[in-house]
């Protein structure tokens, strides 16, 4: 009588199959009268309850793929900012909203592009030169708004030589800098350097008080009651906000209101960008908030600038065009001559420098003023009823889709503070 196939039921199953190839080669038969000997049976259903255990994990991890391909279809990776938000513009002119994971679903919350941070500043140019919309016509040449826009940006150009527009450097920022940028140093220790100067002092309490920081009802009458109340990470703030706040020179005309409103957005985009700057980015926030400041500071030392050029000219209507486009062209220029005539870190000018849809690529310390812009003008569009708040904060989760729950907490800080402007 034949042998069966020996060792099939103690060998492995991938040795079992390689004996049945040999035997079956070699025509040696498994059973007689064909009557199937019991373990080649075995055997065989060894094999098979092998081979469909491979089929099936090759069944799930095909479904796996698949079902990984079709979401990343639907799917389009986090941030969005202004130099990549037209990739993912449909024809509506709406962007998918990113989700607090750094995705957006398709489809799902769209995001008119007018909230993107390309677009932002324009709406926030139309709030402080009170126009409902802004119109850019070009100057012709030759014209006088066009020696107008010459003139200023030849004076621009060499800002940080103007003393009749560019602050002087406080006479304490490098006692301050020192001291601030000490890990060591204590609030108390802070308090007694602005105590030097009673002009700083004075502006310092004032900020203390605003609905920005203030975190009682109860008055901030001295130094030393605004350090109790905000800690030395809110003076930290407070002091860089009244180092460089811009002296407000009374006027009327079309750009009357431009300083008092853009030194507001100003101070709440410092805020949020210090607060991104340590929540999200987990980087320097001093830095984020002096960044933030001197964005503002520029902007209106270049519509004064524009402005005294027209007022050279008594018989030329202003044009806030002209403002506008000598905004684009010179607000982060401006800042970052500042920066450098004031001695500041290399990397806050660094970062002003990669400001606008030209710049390659952000750190992220430009990340953070970024985000702090965008946050305050959104903010400040809320409160005029310009947007609604739920288009708002999609557009600022766009923006920044890594924040989550720390972007929302940066949105109520800014809300609490511009609808106290606004009710006051």
């Amino acid at each position: 009588m034949p042998k069966a196939a020996p060792h099939l039921l103690t060998e492995a199953p991938l040795e079992a199959c390689e004996r049945c190839v040999r035997v079956i080669s070699a025509g040696e038969p498994w059973g007689v009268a064909g009557i199937p000997d019991p373990r080649a049976a075995l055997f065989w259903g060894k094999a098979m309850a092998t081979s469909f255990l491979v089929l099936g994990t090759l069944v799930l991890v095909a479904a796996g793929c698949a079902a990984w391909l079709f979401r990343r279809r639907g799917r389009s990776p986090g941030r969005v900012s202004g130099t990549n938000a037209a990739s993912r513009v449909d024809a509506s002119g709406t962007v998918d909203a990113v989700a607090q994971d750094g995705y957006a679903p398709a489809g799902e919350i769209p995001v008119s592009t007018d909230l993107l941070p390309d677009a932002l500043p324009h709406r926030l140019y139309a709030l402080a030169f009170e126009q409902p919309m802004l119109a850019r016509p070009p100057a012709a040449p030759g014209s006088a708004h066009a020696e107008v826009a010459a003139a200023a940006a030849d004076l621009l150009s060499r800002i940080d030589t103007q003393r009749r527009y560019t602050p002087r450097r406080p006479l304490l920022l490098p006692q301050l800098m020192r001291t601030i940028n000490d890990p060591s140093a204590s609030a108390q220790a802070i308090a007694a350097i602005i105590g030097q100067d009673p002009a700083l002092a004075a502006n310092l309490l004032r900020i203390a008080g605003s609905p920005l920081y203030r975190v009682q009802s109860k008055p901030v009458d001295s130094i030393d009651r605004a350090v109790a109340m905000v800690g030395t990470d809110g003076l930290r703030q407070i002091i860089s906000a009244a180092l460089v706040q811009p002296v407000m020179g009374s006027g009327s005309g079309a750009f009357a209101g431009f300083p008092g409103t853009m030194w507001e957005h100003a101070l709440m985009s410092a805020v949020a960008a210090a607060d991104h700057a340590k929540l999200v980015e987990r980087g320097d926030a001093f830095a984020a908030q002096l960044g933030g400041l001197l964005q503002g500071l520029a902007a209106i030392i270049v519509v004064q600038v524009v402005r005294d050029q027209y007022a050279k000219r008594p018989g030329v209507a202003p044009q806030v065009g002209v403002a506008v486009a000598l905004l684009d062209r010179w607000t982060d220029p401006v800042a970052r001559r500042i920066a450098a005539k004031w001695e500041l870190s290399d990397a806050i000018a660094q970062a002003l420098a990669e400001q606008g849809a030209a710049a390659p690529k952000q750190g992220a310390l430009a990340r953070s003023l970024c985000f702090g812009r965008s946050a305050a003008t959104l903010a400040m569009l809320c409160a005029r009823d310009a947007v609604a708040e739920h288009d708002a904060l999609q557009a600022l989760h766009l923006i920044e889709g890594r924040g989550g729950t720390a972007v929302d907490g940066i949105w109520r800080r800014l809300r609490r503070e511009v609808d106290a402007q606004e009710a006051g």
